[in-house]
């Protein structure tokens, strides 16, 4: 038996019911009884060990996320689950919403929209310029990056990636591995950060990061927010080292009223939607379907989480 956490309709439930050739309900996060024949669960991208213990005889998850962060992996490990997330789905969608951020900056789309709201024909305000010749650095060049780099040289631009190998990728002019990331920001005009969260990764982005960035420079945060060091970015920004931000994860979230990126003019908010689409669920499953097929088929199951490195 399959469980989801999405309550669906009895017409869905039907219909993924062919699809997946096995029973499936529907579960929340309030569990009272242990559900001892599901063996495969589609999950939201957080849960508990107490939760899954209401699954004893799981042996699968998928996660309908490509984050991770904060799936409990201790208990996998002990209880030898496996876990596949939903990577590949954000790849085209999550692309645009980086090239948005960056053209909100270069266009000046930003102050446009609030000149709107004060019904303000501001000919001769803001700085207009163009992506055509900049330097686009991708930090964590995996299928969201890699659509990026694509879209991002068909608008002229020079395209470089850090990842965990310097392994050359298509639609990147360089490839740098990890440890030559400050190398990496200094040389671009536009620093889009696509990271898992993991130890490695918290406050990747501090001072003495942003000190390294070419001064003025723009930088996209789609990844998640504790990758970056926000005391650290909001000092850069203010100081003009890092000229603006578009911004979509965040520390704590929802990112609270008090919080001064609300009021930043060389910031740029979106509220953690760079992800969704609206037919988020659908996407999602069909991805599931070709991980269900590995994993019945005992062939290498796609997009399994490694467990120790958490992505």
């Amino acid at each position: 038996m399959i469980a989801i956490m999405r309550e669906l309709s009895e017409e869905m439930t039907q219909h993924y019911e062919a699809l997946f050739s096995e029973r499936l309900i529907s579960v929340d996060k309030q569990l009272s009884v242990a559900y001892p024949e599901v063996t495969i669960l589609i999950s939201e991208p957080s849960v508990t060990p107490e939760f899954l213990a209401h699954f004893p005889n799981l042996k699968l998850i998928f996660a309908l996320s490509a984050g991770v962060n904060n799936m409990p992996f201790d208990y996998l490990k002990a209880n030898q689950i496996m876990l596949t997330n939903s990577r590949g789905l954000h790849a085209e969608h999550m692309s645009e919403h980086a090239l948005a951020m960056i053209l909100a900056q270069t266009r000046q789309i930003n102050l446009a929209v609030k000149n709107q709201l004060r019904h303000h024909w501001a000919y001769n305000e803001g700085v207009f310029t163009t992506v055509h010749g900049k330097t686009l650095c991708v930090v964590g060049a995996g299928t969201i990056g890699h659509a990026l780099a694509r879209k991002a040289i068909a608008m002229g631009m020079q395209v470089t990636g850090v990842s965990r190998t310097d392994r050359q990728q298509e639609n990147y002019q360089t490839m740098y591995p990890t440890d030559r990331l400050i190398e990496a920001v200094a040389t671009a005009d536009v620093v889009v950060l696509l990271l898992p969260l993991t130890p490695e990764t918290y406050h990747l982005f501090d001072h003495q990061l942003f000190s390294a960035m070419k001064k003025g420079s723009t930088l996209i945060n789609l990844s998640r927010g504790g990758t970056v060091d926000e005391a650290a970015l909001i000092d850069a920004l203010n100081h003009g080292q890092v000229g603006f931000a578009g911004l979509d994860v965040f520390k704590d979230e929802p990112l609270g009223s008090e919080s001064v990126f609300w009021e930043m003019p060389n910031v740029l908010v979106t509220p953690h939607v760079a992800g969704d689409i609206s037919d988020y669920l659908d996407r999602a499953l069909d991805i599931f379907t070709g991980v269900l097929a590995d994993f019945r088929n005992g062939t290498a199951v796609r997009n399994r989480v490694d467990l120790d490195l958490g992505y």
